[in-house]
């Protein structure tokens, strides 16, 4: 069973988990961020001419950042440096890793060419409630469709956020929190979740899940800005609590796992 993950906050929690679990990963693949489309998307076409001869400097310098950066010990029983994502080297290194599963985290999209690495599959917990919350900012997008915040454990298919549902968890929310707070709630169980997939698959316990029925947009990235906004206006009005109550009743109370067909009928606002 192998982790993929670019590294980060991200994986230093989730090794920190598996660690107190007594559960670590067979290997951690960490692929290098890429530069380029990041440059690309960036900056003016004069900026890029301009940031042109410094590219490869600023690619040294993420790689070596990566590979001195901590990481927890006795998360994973093997760490793999390696390329960026999806290239060839990257994909060299899970194939001789033969993985049975691979466990997403934090991760950007995979092709269909390293989804058929692994023999039992890839899965991932993507941190909204799909299939309504697909795509980024699942944060403030979730407040802006009036869906609870919670994750969601599914095995990855082609498509993005579209594959089978292994487990939906709400977000528990008391009311009165503040943004970063609800930040770190998500986030936490975002780590959690993805912790039980590394055990489930170490167990060989990876469920076949259920098919998503409907197939809601893909959501924008909301700037910072907006993003701040639509969350600081829905904790003044008190709807991160009023969601999770409404949604609560459709959860098994012993792990707030929404089951199957929960979601009949549900239109998330502004979806017509």
């Amino acid at each position: 069973m192998v982790v993929l993950s670019p590294g980060g906050s991200f994986v230093s929690a989730l090794l920190a988990l598996l660690a107190q679990r007594g559960i670590p990963a067979d290997a951690l693949v960490l692929y290098a961020p890429g530069v380029a489309r990041e440059w690309w998307r960036s900056a003016s076409p004069a900026g890029r001419l301009l940031g042109l001869p410094i590219l490869p400097l600023r690619w040294l310098r993420r790689r070596a950042k990566r590979r001195l950066a901590p990481l927890p010990p006795g998360g994973a029983a093997r760490v793999v440096f390696s390329g960026a994502l999806n290239g060839a080297r990257m994909t060299r290194d899970l194939r001789r890793l033969r993985p049975d599963v691979v466990v997403l985290a934090h991760c950007g999209l995979v092709t269909p060419r390293v989804l058929e690495i692994a023999r039992e599959g890839v899965v991932n917990v993507h941190p909204g409630l799909l299939p309504w919350v697909r795509g980024n900012s699942p944060l403030g997008n979730s407040l802006l469709l009036r869906v609870p915040l919670g994750c969601t454990a599914f095995r990855v298919d082609a498509g993005i956020d579209t594959g089978r549902v292994l487990t939906r968890r709400l977000v528990p929310i008391a009311g009165g929190e503040t943004a970063a707070e609800l930040r770190d709630a998500l986030f936490r169980l975002w780590v959690e979740m993805t912790a039980d997939l590394v055990a489930a698959a170490s167990a060989g316990e990876i469920p076949d899940g259920f098919a998503q029925d409907r197939r809601f947009p893909l959501r924008r990235t909301l700037d910072r800005s907006d993003q701040e906004r639509v969350i600081e206006e829905a904790t003044r009005r008190g709807e991160p609590r009023s969601l999770f109550e409404l949604w609560r009743p459709l959860c098994r109370p012993a792990d707030l796992s929404l089951p199957a067909g929960a979601d009949a009928g549900f239109v998330p606002r502004g979806e017509g």
